[in-house]
């Protein structure tokens, strides 16, 4: 590290008259190793330094400190410590970085919009210590506008309104930062980009993390669980999500969403995820939850003791794909498919359905495209109705252990398809149902036993071999 020790005025002036030393407490060494790990968390290794006050209101020298501007070559960091307010907004110039030791706390207590805002053009970010925004009035603790801003190793907490919120082409990178107990959403991006990594975004009263309108974010290694706190009663049409996406798109990874009021991952507007590696367990809702127009693939991951459905596609538009996922014990559905959504199914497992394990209903399209066990059911383990369809086009597909009919297709103008031999074993009642003029084609090679029958058509149901 390159290093250059500045003084604001400020802090010589609140020096001169306490008549101490600013680093009488920590030794120099310490001292520069502490802010030396906190530049490089944020990738800066030349720096000039300016030290604000430890205790007390520091709103006049820390204003003082971050309105000198650095260069990409020289940036200037500006040290916090010890436990130490902040009345107003703090605008912080181009290539200013806010290093705080462990331990430090900054409190709110001003009335503005942001503690810190970072304006149109700006590059710089913060580091260590926790930022306290008391839970006053609608302040967001850090706030940017098409600013490009670095959080390491921080917690922020107590938001009057957001923890971070990045606007305007903003670019956000989260590295271990914890955002919790805020009263609207932890992190929220509007038209901007998020990369995050060891986030805990936990605790808030609404989402975890949303991102609207255009932005992008990649989130890996995270927890976004416990969100919606703010949510009592039924969870039908209310917000407080881990992930709430809304005419956005979200690649993540190796993250739990579980344990929110509402759902794991919520899509609306022209949303587009992918998500890893992941667990969506025990949400209030659903697992993951859609709305018409938006697309999901969920991979290598699970849904499990949902409150609702595991996995909801929904709506006109949606499409949902399924690879190696484990859905287990949702309250009503493993995997619903309404109102004109479709889903791909591939190497799953849906199992213990309340209700059902899968649901196909209003025009709703369904594919099982191979290796899928749908089991134990504490109806039909597949109920296909209103106009639905079913393809069952790949190998090693098995419906298994339904209380009820292993599937169950039923109602004029709906259909379904098996194209490859599938297997319908040891439910309760029929391996097939065929039933009110609703119509299916299958090879003739499919694996019926022992069922109470193989496959049954009433009242006017239609079976066609190919």
């Amino acid at each position: 590290m390159t290093r250059l020790t500045l003084r604001a005025t400020a802090v010589l002036v609140a020096l001169a008259t306490s008549g101490a030393s600013m680093l009488a407490s920590v030794p120099m060494a310490a001292a520069e190793t502490t802010v030396d790990a906190g530049a490089a968390a944020l990738g800066v290794s030349s720096y000039a330094l300016a030290d604000v006050p430890s205790s007390g209101d520091i709103t006049s020298a820390l204003k003082i400190a971050v309105s000198r501007p650095g260069s990409p070559y020289q940036a200037n960091v500006v040290h916090l410590s010890g436990a130490v307010s902040v009345s107003s907004i703090i605008h912080p110039a181009d290539y200013v970085y806010i290093v705080a030791d462990p331990g430090t706390t900054v409190t709110w207590r001003g009335s503005d919009g942001y503690l810190l805002r970072y304006n149109a053009g700006i590059t710089g970010g913060v580091s260590g210590g926790t930022w306290d925004g008391a839970g006053r009035s609608s302040t967001t603790l850090i706030g940017t506008a098409g600013a490009s801003v670095t959080l390491a190793d921080l917690t922020l907490t107590h938001a009057g309104k957001y923890g971070v919120v990045g606007y305007e082409k903003s670019t956000l990178t989260l590295n271990n930062v914890t955002s919790s107990y805020n009263k609207v959403d932890g992190v929220h991006l509007e038209g901007s980009t998020l990369i995050a990594t060891g986030l805990r975004s936990v605790y808030n009263r609404r989402n975890g993390v949303q991102l609207s309108t255009g932005s992008v974010g990649t989130i890996s290694g995270s927890v976004l669980d416990r969100n919606g706190q703010a949510v009592s009663g039924s969870t039908d049409g209310k917000t407080g999500h881990g992930l709430g996406v809304s005419s956005a798109v979200a690649t993540v990874t190796s993250t739990s969403l579980s344990k929110n009021k509402v759902c794991g991952a919520s899509l609306t507007g022209s949303a587009n995820v992918d998500i890893s590696r992941s667990s969506l367990d025990s949400n209030g809702r659903h697992g993951l939850g859609t709305t018409p127009g938006t697309t999901a693939k969920l991979t290598d991951s699970t849904a499990n003791s949902d409150g609702y459905n595991g996995v909801l596609a929904s709506g006109s538009r949606t499409h949902v794909t399924l690879d190696r996922v484990t859905i287990t014990s949702a309250k009503k559905m493993g995997l619903s498919v309404p109102s004109g959504g479709s889903a791909t199914v591939t190497n799953s497992v849906i199992t213990s359905g309340k209700k059902y394990d899968v649901s196909v209903s209003t025009k709703g399209k369904l594919t099982l495209a191979g290796g899928n066990t749908i089991s134990a059911s504490r109806s039909h383990g597949i109920t296909v109705s209103g106009r639905g369809a079913i393809t069952i086009s790949g190998a090693g597909n098995q419906v298994i252990g339904s209380r009820g009919d292993g599937l169950r297709i039923t109602g004029s103008g709906t259909t379904g398809r098996i194209t490859e031999s599938a297997s319908f074993l040891n439910n309760r009642d029929s391996g097939i149902v065929v039933v009110s003029n609703a119509k299916l084609w299958m090879v003739r090679d499919c694996a019926f036993s022992p069922n109470k029958k193989a496959v049954e058509k009433r009242s006017g149901g239609k079976l066609y071999y190919y």
